[in-house]
């Protein structure tokens, strides 16, 4: 059992550090915070917070392209 949970938490972190490192350089590109990208990390919801932020902000980099 315990070997179970030990199994399902390193794979939820593995799962979320490679989720996290793309959504990351995005985050920085776009001219957002890149820290933005740990709200992955958060059950359920982190990863539509993370492309509501995406979507519906404003990003610092086309603006200065403007």
């Amino acid at each position: 059992m315990e070997n179970e949970i030990v199994n399902e938490v390193s794979f939820a972190i593995v799962t979320g550090i490679i989720l996290v490192l793309p959504v990351w350089v995005i985050h920085r590109k776009a001219g957002l915070s890149p820290w933005l990208s740990l709200f992955l990390f958060i059950p359920i919801f982190g990863l539509l917070l993370v492309y509501m932020i995406l979507a519906f902000s404003k990003w610092p980099a086309t603006q200065r392209a403007e």
